[in-house]
């Protein structure tokens, strides 16, 4: 998953209440599917970030490391943020 991808979707997420998933599904912003899809970039995220070499061998890629960790964050707040928005329109049980 590319960057400008990545910034397409949370570009998409905040702009409007539909959006358009990766799997071409389009969803209301703070749905179940959408918290879904954010959970699921997320785990891919983690999981390339903890692939990375561990040891001596991390100091080349630990600015990398750093930036996949901020990206990260960056969907654990926008989800938690969807998350919100769902409870309060009443797509989501509290």
């Amino acid at each position: 998953m590319n960057s400008n991808h990545l910034r397409k979707i949370i570009l998409e997420s905040i702009a409007k209440d539909l959006l358009e998933l990766s799997g071409g599904n389009v969803v209301e912003y703070g749905s179940m599917d959408h918290l879904q899809e954010l959970e699921r970039m997320e785990a891919d995220l983690k999981a390339l970030k903890d692939s990375m070499r561990a040891g001596p061998e991390r100091l080349p890629l630990r600015k990398e490391k750093a930036n996949l960790q901020r990206a990260i964050e960056s969907i654990r707040y926008l989800r938690q943020k969807a998350e919100r928005a769902g409870r309060s329109k009443g797509i989501l049980k509290t």
